[in-house]
């Protein structure tokens, strides 16, 4: 009311569109905008992955059969070529006392005084005296002949005793020569064979291949063992790496030497530095990934195999560098700088805040979100 006098209708009718105009005009300058800025930026290639202890493997045995002893416990340590567990295989047992009676066999066999030789070696001598005496015969009989005594038969039956005697011993002297060098022989693979018998017994005897720490143990006395199923984890006691997976369109920007920021669940929000050290050439097709091994430059005080982590590696850094948050690019290349004005910009560095703008922009001009 105006004096006691009602305003009509239409005049409010006529103020409305104005009003919504100033409102829209007031809402449209509350659009979040802001200015580049000048400092440093880094990009980085995210990745993740776990803890291990360097030199960590698998323990397998290589003989199968049933878990007698198990030496270890998590958490010990052990010694290269210290055991681990023993594996009871019989038929590999048995073989290795074949090849020790075969061994013992032949040694007998093989040694001078041996029956199998000793009558060889009789038979040598035997046919040895022989032909001595027929060729003293022989020779006798040649010196009559020359003096007319006797007949020119006489003379031919001592020439072919002398000749069969002769035979006689060097085939007895074969015989002993080939016998020894057989039983030599086969005294000899025995022997080979005794060594193979005792070194699969051996593999009875699971060993550590590293002097380390056993972090797990995976099977109990009584249970099975297969070449299959791994036994125990074994790794170094006191020295960690961090084995991490990257994408495979990220790999061609990590090299070996480059620092990596981590956290570690374990560990909360505490950042820590290591370096990339060995980048594996062959990517993992079922997660399109790539491994990456990098070590702590300053590990903490506690570590365990398995923990899990995360890696930022960094590829680029800029000390000043032109920046605008990553969240006011739009498309890819373009920013507002007003109501329906874009620009077209060209970027650099990024990092999961902000990106680098190296032409298009300068620091005076106002961006608005889009």
């Amino acid at each position: 009311p105006q004096d006691g006098k009602a305003v009509p209708l239409w005049g409010m009718k006529r103020s409305a569109p104005i009003f919504l105009l100033l409102l829209a005009v007031a809402c449209g300058d509350k659009r979040t905008s802001t200015t580049p800025t000048v400092g440093p930026i880094t990009e980085s290639v995210y990745a993740s992955g776990k803890v291990k202890a360097r030199d960590q493997y698998t323990v397998y045995p290589v003989v199968n059969g049933i878990v007698t002893d198990v030496f270890v416990l998590e958490g010990d340590t052990v010694r290269a070529g210290h055991p681990l567990f023993r594996i009871d295989d019989r038929t590999t047992a048995l073989s290795r006392e074949n090849a020790e009676l075969s061994v013992g066999l032949l040694e007998r066999n093989a040694s001078p005084d041996s029956p199998v030789l000793a009558q060889l070696k009789a038979n040598v001598g035997a046919t040895r005296v022989k032909l001595e005496n027929d060729s003293s015969l022989y020779a006798k009989q040649q010196r009559l002949w020359e003096q007319q005594i006797g007949s020119e038969n006489d003379l031919e039956q001592r020439r072919l005793a002398y000749e069969t005697s002769r035979e006689n011993h060097l085939s007895a002297r074969k015989a002993y020569q080939e016998a020894l060098t057989r039983l030599r022989n086969e005294l000899a693979i025995a022997r080979n064979n005794l060594a193979i018998n005792d070194r699969a017994l051996d593999d009875r005897t699971v060993r550590s291949l590293i002097d380390g720490r056993v972090y797990d143990v995976m099977i109990e006395r009584g249970e099975l063992a297969t070449t299959q199923r791994g036994l125990a984890v074994v790794g170094r006691s006191a020295d960690f790496l961090l084995e991490v997976e990257v994408d495979e369109y990220d790999i061609v920007r990590v090299r070996e030497g480059q620092r990596a920021l981590v956290t570690m669940d374990a560990y909360g929000d505490t950042l820590m530095e290591a370096v990339v050290q060995r980048i594996d050439p062959i990517m993992d097709e079922r997660s399109r990934t790539f491994t990456v091994e990098a070590t702590f430059v300053d590990p903490p005080a506690l570590l365990f195999p398995n923990l899990t982590c995360e890696a930022n590696i960094v590829v680029r850094t800029k000390d000043q560098a032109l920046t605008i948050p990553a969240s006011y690019l739009a498309d890819g290349d373009e920013v507002l700088v007003g109501r329906n004005e874009r620009r077209k910009v060209r970027v650099g560095l990024r990092d999961l805040e902000r990106v680098e703008v190296l032409e298009g922009l300068d620091s005076t001009a106002t961006i608005y979100q889009p």
